[in-house]
């Protein structure tokens, strides 16, 4: 993951005594980050209305939470990140964003911050695809489970498309049920994480994989990647599972992976489009449980992405390095 090349050379730039920050959140949030970072730092309420200053008497920096823009930015979002000498996203992902505006400045983002939230979610999804929740609930007797057993994760190949944080975390949950962790990464290094095991290919990971999670970032090169010739290489009975980004999925070659049985079960956090309409095949298939963008949820969630951000903030004002650093080029 590319941790380097900021904007502007931070051994260049003299401590902060004060600071500006253009908050792109919703009002509560924004609430809860004047509290946080105390009388000494301006925040404003972009979103809420707050005007910019015309020549802020300190830097000005943006913390944007993607999501709340809908996709498309007002003016007065696009303003404040184009007059920011830094920009954060409280998300991992940055592709809630025209990716063009924030060439020339310094951009970091909330890598890891919900990371663990999210592997303890697709632990729970994989577990209920092999023990066949929540079907199981409501049996009223065990005969067919006589003939049809329960399935198990030990001995079962899991792919992970992508080798972010998010993976990273999942891979050592996941090792203490004798699953074997196949992963595929940009960079196409070894992996660091002990069990895990990189390959180079989509064709490598998609032929092997019996569960299929999608943990990476969506960017070009990515976007719709899981499409019919790439489920055309994977092998029959795939349980796919995404809690990136819905885009990385083309939808209509999943039905249809679907009903070949290519795909036997999909577990969806994300969709494209998201929410799916309530007439789509996927809302009315069995074999797909769909999830309201949630697998980062967990008791602090928000806070912590925010905490991200002040950690960074103290960091900024001091010239010392920042956290989670974006490559523009490579969208993550």
């Amino acid at each position: 993951m590319p941790q380097t090349s900021p904007a502007l050379p931070l051994d260049d730039r003299p401590p902060a005594a004060a600071a500006v920050v253009a908050a792109l959140l919703p009002q509560p949030l924004v609430d809860q980050l004047r509290t946080a970072l105390g009388t000494d730092i301006e925040v404003l309420d972009v979103l809420g209305g707050d005007p910019l200053p015309a020549t802020p008497a300190a830097p000005l920096m943006s913390l944007v939470m993607p999501w709340s823009l809908n996709n498309s930015p007002s003016p007065a979002a696009l303003d404040a990140v184009e007059r920011a000498e830094w920009v954060h996203f409280v998300s991992t992902g940055v592709d809630g964003f025209p990716i063009d505006r924030l060439a020339g400045r310094t951009v970091t983002c909330g890598r890891g911050a919900n990371s663990v939230a999210i592997a303890e979610m697709t632990v729970g999804l994989l577990l209920a695809a092999e023990k066949r929740f929540p079907d199981i609930w409501e049996a009223e007797t065990n005969d067919p489970y006589i003939t049809e057993p329960l399935g198990t994760l030990a001995g079962r190949t899991v792919g992970l498309l992508g080798f972010g944080s998010i993976a990273k975390a999942l891979a050592p949950r996941l090792a203490g049920f004798g699953t074997r962790l196949l992963a595929l990464r940009r960079s196409g290094r070894p992996s660091d994480v002990p069990g895990v095991t990189v390959v180079h290919t989509l064709a490598e990971l998609l032929g092997q994989a019996d569960h299929l999670v999608v943990a990476a970032a969506l960017t070009p090169q990515t976007n719709r990647l899981l499409d019919d010739a790439a489920f055309a290489l994977a092998k029959p009975g795939l349980h796919l599972v995404n809690i990136a980004r819905g885009r990385i999925v083309d939808t209509d070659a999943l039905v249809r992976a679907l009903a070949s049985g290519v795909v036997s079960r999909a577990s969806l956090d994300v969709t494209d489009p998201e929410p799916l309409p309530a007439d789509h095949p996927l809302r009315h298939d069995p074999r797909v449980r769909i999830m309201p963008h949630v697998s980062w949820s967990a008791p602090g969630g928000f806070s912590r992405g925010l905490d991200v951000f002040s950690d960074n903030l103290r960091r900024w004002r001091a010239g010392e390095p920042l956290h989670g650093l974006v490559d523009i080029t490579a969208g993550y």
